[in-house]
């Protein structure tokens, strides 16, 4: 008998350390689906800024693009203006010199009023 008493305490110890170990296993369990929810919990707050940021990169991006396109458009058009403005020059110009020649023409004595010089001289007589 004195070894079915060790083997009903031995049971019963066991029992009591089977059970310690099974709060110890759900303790172990509740902590580790609280540490899982927080790592989720961490991950999506993550990915969420990892969105934010890559959005506001993109929209930077967008941004600094629009810009360039302005200022390349604004560009453009002031070497368009430039160009009409150079054009309207080059035509002001041959106008001008069309009438310079005509004017220059004008002051020129013609053909028919012209006097030789060589005539000029015969008629100055010897020195």
């Amino acid at each position: 008998m004195p070894e079915h008493r060790l083997t009903c305490t031995a049971e019963a110890a066991l029992e009591v350390e089977n059970r310690m170990l099974l709060e110890q296993n759900a303790a172990l369990r509740r902590t580790l689906h609280e540490v899982q929810n927080e790592l989720r919990t961490l991950r999506a707050h993550e990915l969420g800024a990892r969105l934010r940021d890559g959005l506001n990169a993109r929209s930077l991006r967008d941004t600094e693009m629009e810009e360039l396109r302005e200022q390349r458009d604004a560009a453009l058009a002031a070497s368009h203006q430039a160009e009409t403005a150079m054009q309207a020059l080059r035509n002001v110009n041959q106008r001008l010199m069309i009438e310079n020649s005509r004017l220059i023409a004008a002051d020129a004595p013609q053909a028919s009023d012209e006097v030789p010089f060589s005539r000029q001289c015969d008629e100055m007589g010897p020195f």
